[in-house]
């Protein structure tokens, strides 16, 4: 409920809550998009037992990608715009689910090949969750510590289960 809160409106503005629109939100958001994403992040890298690199992050585009989001984070923060912040970190979120389809792991995965381009991939990809937890901090405090909860054990648990609640229109 509070990420739905600080998503969907400003802290200056008014609200149009729905069912709908919350379930549409949390679904989409938090079940496929954060929860999906940590969920194939962490079960690769327990596969490949990589872990995240205490050096630097190696692709580039992902690095520049993440400071592009602390920064805009913080900007939003400072002026209040909690759903800006979000969005920003969602972006980040959508950035690294484009980079995984991209590098396709999951192929290499299957031939059970263990290159290092994978290691850094995987890697790079860790070290953009441990980003992304330190960024929802404020938002979603238990998520975050889940997150890096996973990060540390390398074991991949469900964030948040998908809902389908049925709904009860009533005409007065």
């Amino acid at each position: 409920v509070r990420y739905f809160l600080l998503r969907e409106a400003s802290p200056f503005e008014d609200l149009d809550f729905t069912y709908e629109k919350f379930e549409k939100r949390y679904n989409s958001d938090l079940a496929s998009g954060l929860g999906n994403l940590v969920a194939r992040v962490i079960t690769l890298a327990g596969k490949f037992k990589v872990r995240k690199s205490k050096i630097k992050m190696q692709n580039f585009k992902l690095k520049k990608e993440i400071n592009k989001t602390w920064k805009n984070w913080k900007k939003n923060l400072d002026e209040f715009k909690f759903n800006e912040a979000l969005i920003s970190i969602w972006d980040l979120i959508s950035f690294c689910d484009r980079y995984i389809e991209k590098e396709k792991p999951w192929e290499l995965l299957k031939l059970k090949i263990k290159s290092e381009k994978l290691k850094i991939t995987i890697s790079d990809l860790l070290l953009a969750l441990s980003n992304i937890a330190q960024l929802l901090q404020p938002f979603l405090p238990e998520t975050s510590d889940k997150i890096f909860r996973q990060l540390e054990r390398k074991k991949s648990q469900i964030l948040f289960p998908k809902l389908k609640w049925k709904y009860e229109k009533k005409i007065y």
